[in-house]
């Protein structure tokens, strides 16, 4: 049986990390600049910043991680946080991780009083919508974005 640990991104697991991160840019598709990655892992790791990051852990090593945003809104007195990133490693799907990830966030959130917890995917991400389904309500609300910059689109 598999013991999963969950706990907060270390700077040793920075190859861990950088691995997965591929993983999930490969996954839908996305070519980053090696700068955009190594601020975004700089920010993970930084007390100063909003972004902060977690990962899960098995005897064999760090198999997944979710990367997330604290931020203030207008509705509330209290941080509302944007699970922007979650991906685990294709060999270790199906087996809790990315449940055990959004729970021990969702944990957190009360702890802490946060206003919410939200986060969205792509439409035809169905392994990770049958998850999302589970544990999360489903909105009306629709995203429209405005790309200010050449970059990633998302």
């Amino acid at each position: 049986m598999r013991i999963l640990t969950i706990r907060r991104l270390a700077a040793a697991d920075r190859n861990e990390w950088f691995g997965l991160w591929r993983g999930y840019l490969d996954f839908y598709g996305a070519d980053l600049d090696k700068g955009i990655s190594e601020a975004t892992w700089s920010r993970l790791l930084s007390d100063e910043c909003p972004v902060h990051g977690l990962v899960a852990e098995d005897e064999v090593g760090v198999i997944g991680f979710l990367n997330y945003v604290l931020h203030e809104n207008t509705w509330s007195d209290q941080h509302v946080c944007y699970l922007e990133d979650l991906f685990v490693a294709s060999l270790a799907r199906k087996q809790g991780a990315g449940r055990s990830l959004i729970e021990h966030l969702a944990g957190l959130a009360r702890r802490e009083g946060w206003h919410r917890l939200y986060w969205m995917t792509h439409a035809d991400n169905v392994l990770a919508r049958h998850l999302y389904d589970k544990i999360a309500l489903v909105t009306d609300w629709v995203r429209y974005d405005i790309n200010t910059r050449e970059s990633v689109q998302r």
